[in-house]
């Protein structure tokens, strides 16, 4: 009884505290993962969640969240795809929202590793090996982030999966792309439209294509 009384208690507060929120999703993906009553999956509308048997949701901490498919106020929702192949893994260490028009894809084995911030519309991570993006990290609408080079030229090829790693408190400018190997440092700066190809040192605003570093000790809030 005890357990039923918290349970709606939970569910009151999502469904009164985020407005529109899917409830029968979000009931469905927590029990599914575990995380039945505590709520750490929120779900928003036209948001659909393709998992195999043996993929994976981990959220980490106590506070923890994961929301999928949020909108601005007033906004409209579009649709929003997360896909975990066989073995892949999704990991949440803070609170972190994707918004509307997000498509999330993890391959066979892969992990994406996040933090807390937010990915606006119609961001695109494309996920085959590994990619972490730390805390207080704010993506742009329609950047684009892929950890493979799922094609090669010839005379030009390179490993194909390569970890990507995006750093504390980093900021990334609308429709950047953002490749296979790269590491960007603590608090940089990516510019709009910039296809960031080799690390990003801290602290550093980069712009171009391909990007290169515009000015060092950057700071941004």
């Amino acid at each position: 009884m005890k357990n039923l009384w918290m349970f709606w208690e939970r569910v009151t507060g999502i469904f009164f505290g985020y407005k529109r929120l899917d409830i029968l999703k979000t009931l469905y993906i927590n029990i599914l993962q575990g995380y039945f009553p505590s709520i750490k999956i929120l779900v928003y509308p036209k948001t659909k969640i393709g998992k195999s048997k043996k993929g994976k949701i981990t959220i980490n901490g106590a506070k923890a969240r994961l929301h999928l498919g949020t909108a601005f106020e007033r906004g409209k929702y579009n649709s929003t795809g997360l896909k975990i192949d066989e073995g892949g893994e999704l990991i949440v260490n803070g609170i972190f929202s994707f918004h509307t028009g997000c498509e999330i894809n993890i391959a066979d084995g892969a992990k994406l590793e996040i933090g807390s911030g937010y990915a606006a519309n119609d961001v695109d991570i494309s996920c085959y090996n590994y990619i972490k993006i730390g805390d207080y990290v704010a993506i742009s609408k329609g950047v684009a982030i892929s950890d493979s080079n799922e094609h090669s030229i010839k005379g030009m090829e390179e490993p194909g999966l390569k970890p990507l790693i995006i750093g504390e408190h980093v900021g990334i400018g609308m429709r950047a792309m953002i490749l296979t190997g790269v590491n960007i440092g603590n608090g940089a700066i990516i510019a709009a439209g910039a296809v960031v190809t080799r690390d990003v040192p801290a602290k550093c605003f980069v712009a171009g294509v391909p990007a290169k570093i515009i000015k060092e000790e950057v700071e941004w809030s």
